[in-house]
């Protein structure tokens, strides 16, 4: 009786019925390629590759999905299935697709792109409107004219699957021309910096909503935090920030700073990260250790970690302006915009979803040695990859005011967070006070250690016959 094939057999068989399947696919041998590959799976029906490349033997849509669908099951995390499914799935615009491996090549800097504004005039007077953030309607400077364009409180379903989004270009693209821009009442043609959506023509003085070519290949806001707070409170919140801090020079408080105030493109992102691990845990006690080799895996649901959509606001500074409610956001309308400035992106979502996973797997790995089999002894523990799934994100806008000062020639920045108060930046320190500090931390160390060798000497024969008569 031949004995049954070992698992090394079953291995090396399986992996040349694929590898001879994938060469009759790319041969165009379509019939021979299938009957390899469900040979293949009869042996290892767990392997997604199997079923990925089944379906592509087969025109029949209905086919291809259940092959991708058992893909999927077998492995959640794979791209490649994942990009399949969506494909099939209609919800992702072909056009936009971008070939794996190919990169996007936005504009040059400095180019211009036409652009069109959306001019807000009041129809009473022909004076400006604004959107006022405590009356939550559109209001005429001039007349008092007031029109209703109340916030709808978020649906809670803005969030976009990755997965629809990260294989099309409008998941790399980012804001990089200037664009001329036509007021839409009065003719006037100007330029605006690149990203910038929401301006006042210079003019006619009309407040106006600015959508370019360009920024129609980009994504599209999903949600909006409305100002809470106005230039008197914004200033105030900042003198105070600048008169605090030990370390600060004594004169910071007195510093000059014009805040402006602009909505902000963030990204956010939820999901699910699993995160294989394997360690050593010791069994036996201190003095006579059995180390067992263990294994496992560790899910982190994370929800909205918050990324800047600018290049030119760094993780700290974002950090510093504290949390953000984002149970207050609306849904997304131009109409929040008139009479505030506001910018898009030029860090593109794919970019963003890199920094947001990095922050979330340095954060999980920080935690892994107390999570990991709880109050054991272990050693060499490590994570090993991490597998994504679930992964939504949202663009949303929010408020801040952003100005500079000047100390002793040299120039920092201040952010204000619109909607909490929360003040962030960056401030200068003073030589003298940090030279004290490091005098006084010397001093205490050497404090410390006088007092450590005169206990030894006291009571440090005692405590080595402590330690003997304990056993170690």
């Amino acid at each position: 009786m031949t004995p049954p094939p070992t698992d090394s057999f079953n291995q090396l068989a399986f992996d040349q019925l694929l590898h001879e399947s994938i060469a009759e696919v790319k041969g165009g041998h379509r019939q021979q390629a299938r009957r390899l590959l469900e040979q293949a799976a009869q042996i290892n029906g767990s392997d997604p590759r199997v079923w990925i490349w089944l379906s592509a033997t087969t025109d029949d849509l209905h086919e291809q999905r259940g092959f991708l669908e058992r893909a999927v099951g077998a492995d959640p995390s794979n791209a490649t299935a994942r990009r399949g499914l969506v494909m099939l799935s209609e919800k992702l615009d072909k056009a936009r697709l971008m070939q794996e491996g190919s990169s996007v090549e936005p504009k040059a800097a400095g180019e211009q792109a036409e652009a069109s504004g959306q001019a807000y005039l009041c129809p009473r007077c022909g004076g400006r409107l604004f959107y006022d953030t405590e009356k939550t309607q559109l209001s005429c400077e001039y007349c008092g004219y007031q029109q209703d364009s109340n916030p709808a409180p978020s649906a809670g379903d803005t969030e976009q699957v990755m997965d629809f989004v990260l294989p099309t270009t409008r998941g790399h693209l980012w804001a990089a021309s200037q664009q001329r821009v036509t007021c839409g009442a009065c003719g006037a043609v100007t330029l605006l910096p690149p990203g910038q959506t929401a301006d006042h023509c210079p003019y006619c003085a009309s407040n106006r909503f600015v959508r370019s070519p360009e920024m129609l290949e980009l994504i599209d806001p999903q949600g909006i935090c409305l100002m809470r707070l106005d230039a008197k409170a914004a200033a105030e919140r900042a003198r105070q920030w600048l008169g605090k801090g030990w370390f600060s020079p004594d004169d910071l408080a007195k510093s000059k700073v014009k805040l402006l105030p602009a909505y902000y493109p963030f990204w956010t992102f939820s999901g699910t990260l699993e995160l294989p691990w394997s360690c050593e845990v010791n069994e036996g006690s201190s003095k006579y250790p059995n180390w067992v080799a263990r294994s496992g895996s560790e899910f982190q649901f994370f929800d909205e970690i918050l990324i800047s959509g600018m290049r030119s606001m760094s993780s700290d500074e974002v950090k510093s302006l504290g949390s953000f409610n984002l149970k207050e956001l609306a849904d997304f309308k131009p109409d929040f915009l008139a009479g505030w400035t506001a910018l898009t992106y030029d860090y593109p979502m794919s970019d963003a979803s890199l920094r947001a996973r990095e922050q979330v797997m340095k954060k999980m790995n920080r935690s892994l040695y107390n999570v990991v089999e709880p109050g054991r002894e272990k050693r060499n523990l490590e994570g090993r990859g991490g597998k994504w799934s679930g992964m939504t994100f949202k663009y949303v806008l929010l408020p801040l005011w952003v100005g500079a000062y000047q100390h002793k020639g040299k120039l920092y920045r201040v952010l204000v967070n619109g909607q909490t108060g929360k003040v962030g930046g960056t401030k200068p320190t003073d030589p003298a006070k940090a030279a004290i500090l490091s005098i006084g931390g010397v001093l205490i160390l050497v404090i410390i250690l006088v007092i450590i060798y005169l206990l030894w000497q006291q009571f440090g024969q005692d405590i080595l016959q402590f330690l003997k008569d304990s056993g170690f």
